[in-house]
């Protein structure tokens, strides 16, 4: 939207205004540092930018938005709530103040509507927005009883509330319309106690822990931030659809840029929330100087046990950790007989197959050894293939690695993943063929590689891949050229690597301030993820690993998908069905 004026005591009545209506004159506003298509435009702007600074306390915004995306919740829909309420809440304060501002936004409402080619209804959050935009206008548009049901529960939130109740209420919406998001959903949050503060033996399951957690200046929270300063610097409507000509949005490729303090400091934090890495220092830069090249140079990889099983003294990670591998374990142990009976069909396939194949079979030749009982044919029948010669199985042992993607997108899965990726150790470790089981993730220009059972380790062992949780990022590409690097270096055979996954790749990246100018990097997401991780997949396959993709996730990225894995390739909309699919791949692999 292009706004058409410039006339210099407009642009000061405007930034007059906003800063008002803020009360806060010392705070920088410059309205009209945007575009818009008319006065009326930038005067609702104004008239919003102003009242959210008055409003909304962000500082507690962002402690929110930053603790509840550390524990696995989806950020554009806890963010995008968050916008829907603090703007109802906004307009509705500033409407009671000055009755006159809601004639101006019907003008800007439709002013900005008009403009619009394309109005954005992919999924339940971007419907609501453009639901309550036509209602504010006065209209009657109709959603389905989901999206309604949200809707009420978002009007019931008393505007005149206190920012940690709104808050609470944005929290309940969200576990109970997208609990399959929800990373935390089992924190009781009924015993919210607001007078904490001072107290040092604080109950970290109540609602309001988030106020005394430390808000670390790294790049995730700046993320995160950036992504407030969107909300508290818009209107609504601005977001519910796109202009014919779409311009480029400014951090769309999400590449941020930091000062060399903050970067050290993020480096220095992974073993903090991941736990200390089992490699020496010299291991990993060997690691990272042959695999973070090109796209993913300037990246770095951190392999552990995770915090359970090494050394870490972040307390409140290790606690979270445990109650994440307590509901998996509480999930598993549900159909816990269904779950041994898959076990055992599982391993009894397998073995049984490893056992047809690996037969001596006895081909009769006209070469070989004599076989005395078919001698008398000599120069009395023209079946003369009196030899035989034992067919010995060579195809040799094989060796299997399970790759899981633990991103935030996978968290609604996550006690499903955990179950049958323990089904498939098990089974392939009774059946005698050595495995191992690792997550990834990627926190900032970290690729995590979270090793729960190693090949050689017992059946015991198969029990850490309850510790399995989701958050983060995924850069599928460096995950799965790290793990092929370690699977080559078996003795193995017939090396397989599986990847379960439920999206395209998508992960930040961080560039230091003084590289700006000199780095031309695209962030990891999009095409330049979808071909990169391609590109590993068929590098896996061309140096012997046989590679095989199963996809959980939408059907509108199942060509991105099938781009990647191409003929091997699954698509499954039950996760259950994982040990069974990676049963048919066996039992397919080994006969072939």
């Amino acid at each position: 939207m292009k706004w058409i004026y410039s006339d210099y005591e407009f642009e000061n009545r405007v930034n007059n205004l906003s800063w008002t209506i803020s009360g806060k004159y010392e705070e920088n506003v410059n309205v009209l540092k945007q575009d818009y298509s008319s006065k009326e435009v930038a005067l609702y702007f104004a008239i919003m930018e102003g009242a959210m600074h008055k409003y909304v306390d962000w500082g507690t915004v962002k402690k929110y938005l930053v603790n509840r995306v550390k524990y696995g919740y989806d950020l554009k829909i806890i963010s995008t709530l968050a916008q829907i309420v603090f703007n109802r809440i906004t307009e509705c304060k500033v409407i009671e103040e000055r009755p006159g501002v809601e004639e101006i936004r019907q003008k800007a409402y439709k002013d900005i509507l008009s403009t619009f080619t394309k109005i954005y209804n992919d999924d339940v959050v971007e419907k609501i927005k453009y639901v309550i935009v036509l209602e504010n206008m006065g209209k009657h548009p109709t959603i389905d009883g989901h999206g309604r049901r949200i809707i009420n529960s978002i009007k019931k939130i008393d505007v005149q509330g206190d920012m940690l109740e709104i808050l609470k209420e944005i929290d309940n919406i969200y576990l109970k319309y997208f609990q399959d998001s929800a990373h935390n959903s089992d924190v009781d949050y009924q015993h919210s106690n607001n007078d904490y503060i001072g107290n040092e033996d604080i109950n970290f399951d109540t609602f309001s822990d988030f106020m005394y957690e430390e808000l670390y200046n790294d790049v995730e929270d700046k993320y995160i931030e950036s992504e407030i300063n969107e909300i508290s610097s818009s209107m609504l409507v601005e977001s519910i659809g796109e202009c014919e000509i779409k311009e480029q949005q400014q951090g769309a490729n999400r590449i941020i840029y930091v000062d060399e303090e903050t970067v050290d400091k993020i480096y220095k934090k992974m073993e903090h929330y991941y736990g200390k890495t089992y490699l020496s220092s010299s291991q990993i830069k060997k690691i990272e100087t042959k695999n973070c090249r090109n796209v993913h140079e300037g990246c770095r990889i951190h392999f552990t046990d995770g915090v359970l099983r090494s050394e870490c003294s972040n307390m409140a990670q290790i606690k979270y950790v445990t109650r994440q591998k307590e509901n998996n374990l509480g999930k598993y142990r549900e159909k816990h007989k269904i779950h041994k009976r898959n076990i055992t069909k599982l391993k009894d396939n397998i073995s049984r197959i490893l056992i047809e194949e690996s037969e001596t079979s006895r081909v009769y030749s006209d070469y070989g050894s004599v076989y005395a009982q078919r001698a008398w044919r000599v120069s009395r029948s023209s079946n003369n293939k009196i030899f035989y010669r034992d067919i010995v199985n060579e195809k040799g042992k094989y060796i299997i690695d399970i790759l899981l993607d633990a991103s935030g997108s996978q968290s609604r899965n996550q006690a499903n993943v955990a179950a049958q990726a323990y089904i498939i150790a098990m089974a392939l470790t009774m059946a005698n063929i050595p495995n191992r089981v690792m997550g990834f993730s990627s926190f900032m220009d970290y690729t995590i590689m979270k090793r729960f059972k190693d090949y050689d380790d017992s059946i015991h062992t198969s029990e850490n891949i309850f510790e399995y949780f989701c958050a983060g990022n995924n850069r599928d590409g460096l995950a799965i050229k790290a793990a092929s690097e370690e699977l080559l270096n078996r003795d193995e055979e017939n090396k397989i690597l599986i990847v379960l996954s439920d999206g395209r790749p998508n992960d930040v990246k961080i560039g230091k301030d003084r590289e700006r100018t000199i780095r031309g990097e695209t962030a990891y997401r999009g095409v330049v993820g979808v071909k990169d991780t391609a590109n590993e997949v068929r590098n896996a396959r061309k140096k012997g690993i046989l590679v095989l993709g199963v996809f959980t996730g939408k059907e509108s990225e199942l060509e991105a998908e099938k781009l990647i894995y191409g003929k091997d390739f699954i698509y499954t909309k039950e996760i259950e069905r994982f040990s069974e699919i990676v049963s048919m791949y066996l039992k397919k692999v080994i006969r072939n």
